[in-house]
């Protein structure tokens, strides 16, 4: 007797309650996380709630009168296969590929009305008659009502889940192979054989599909971690490839950045409004990408928040992806700008730098300090603005200098050590290189030239 009451105890409280804490963990994801990336996740949020009360309701006929818990069994067994199960199927349908029409919705939730309907007409008529006459109850009486309803369960069982999901399994295997739907289906197909199972059996143990539930949130709790993952890679993958193009300069790879659109459309399944939140996702992604890249970060934050609301008016993904498509393309036209005036900006730091501090001695490395570039970009650029090396520039600022204090008679070795040589000879020699006059001779030149 111990015994019996403990086995009770795990096949219709234990099993229950851990299975539906399974699924309220599942339904908690479907809410929060995968309404956000799927257009099908009320239909799944339907049978995760119908199947959670049908789980927690087994309570019922432990800690209510019968007359309760038999109302209880009529609304469990209502929202199962009159509402849950055919959601499940609608949904699992669409997400291999099936094409929604009016008879996908129609017929699963039709013949799960009708096996509600008959599993309660069924049922009532062998235990509280409420929808009978005495006269009628003793004359359906005598074909064990009870029994039908449990066919019922039965036949929901095959008609809703093992044969629906046998055709999608198969289906699927054929086709995309995706582990994830196959997970959700097998669970769903184990379920339907344990209700089969423990509905069917003699002596009847209803328990077993309690117990099967669990296994089948196990299941389920798999596919939303792979969901959860995939999704996370494909949009994630979307951005980078998106954020590439955009340093690298998107110009002519207009086609490429509309195809990684496109993709993130085909995501979004349709849903405008996941459409509209991935791509405002993006566009802080390539704000940010440009600002870090040096942009003007007042200009950018006010172009984001335009171009954000311009999305959220929009009324079509069409418009949506045209706003994108736009702001990336004219982003990456000033992330190409940047480097030009980042670089023209270095260099003329570098030049006011000389031309202030002409007498000291530089390295290559004090250079590119002074500038915030490395050596070899700092050389490359500093030929291509100002036709010289920076040596050449720097000797020429000096020259330039020490021809001002020769004009005024100084001496050749004071000249030498203000302009900052420390040997006059050395000065000599750099100077008559670049005037093709010793020092001494410019100085006469030029006292004839003011005589």
């Amino acid at each position: 007797m111990i015994l019996e009451t403990h086995r009770e105890l795990f096949e219709y409280v234990l099993a229950p309650l851990v299975s539906a804490q399974l699924f309220i963990t599942i339904l908690f994801y479907f809410i929060v996380v995968r309404r956000r990336i799927a257009a099908d996740y009320k239909l799944y949020n339907l049978f995760l709630v119908s199947f959670i009360i049908f789980l927690v309701g087994r309570l019922g006929w432990f800690f209510l009168n019968d007359n309760s818990a038999i109302v209880v069994l009529y609304i469990r067994m209502g929202l199962l296969m009159g509402l849950g199960i055919p959601s499940l199927l609608i949904a699992a349908a669409k997400q291999s590929g099936i094409q929604p029409t009016k008879y996908l919705y129609s017929v699963p939730y039709s013949i799960g009305l009708l096996l509600s309907l008959a599993y309660i007409i069924f049922y009532d008529a062998g235990s509280t008659n409420w929808f009978y006459s005495d006269r009628i109850t003793d004359f359906i009486g005598i074909y064990q009502p009870i029994n039908w309803a449990h066919n019922t369960q039965i036949v929901g069982a095959l008609l809703q889940l093992i044969i629906p999901c046998t055709w999608l399994i198969i289906k699927e295997i054929r086709r995309k192979k995706q582990l994830k739907l196959l997970l959700f289906l097998a669970g769903a197909f184990l379920f339907g054989i344990t209700l089969v199972i423990g509905v069917g059996a003699k002596p009847q143990n209803i328990g077993l599909y309690y117990i099967g539930s669990i296994p089948t949130g196990i299941m389920w709790i798999w596919a939303v971690f792979l969901d959860i993952r995939d999704m996370k890679g494909k949009v994630g993958l979307l951005k980078e490839e998106l954020q590439f193009l955009l340093r690298s300069g998107m110009g002519s790879k207009a086609n490429e950045i509309n195809a990684l659109l496109a993709n993130l459309e085909e995501l979004s399944q349709g849903n405008l409004d996941i459409y509209k939140m991935r791509i405002r996702e993006i566009l802080n992604m390539l704000t940010d990408t440009t600002i870090e890249a040096g942009g003007n970060t007042e200009v950018l934050i006010q172009r984001n928040a335009e171009r954000a609301n311009a999305i959220e008016k929009s009324s079509d993904t069409y418009q949506v992806k045209e706003i994108i498509m736009n702001e990336a393309l004219e982003l990456s036209e000033i992330m190409t700008d940047i480097p030009l005036q980042k670089n023209t900006l270095a260099i003329d730091k570098l030049i006011e730098h000389l031309k202030n501090n002409f007498s000291e001695d530089y390295t290559a490395d004090d250079f590119a300090n002074i500038a915030g570039l490395s050596k070899a970009h700092l050389m490359r650029e500093f030929k291509k603005k100002t036709g010289l090396t920076i040596n050449q520039f720097h000797t020429k600022l000096r020259v330039e200098q020490a021809k001002k204090l020769l004009a005024e008679n100084k001496t050749v070795a004071n000249t030498a050590y203000q302009v900052g040589y420390n040997n006059p000879n050395y000065f000599s020699t750099v100077f008559k290189r670049m005037e093709g006059l010793s020092p001494l001779e410019f100085q006469d030149n030029n006292k004839l030239d003011s005589i």
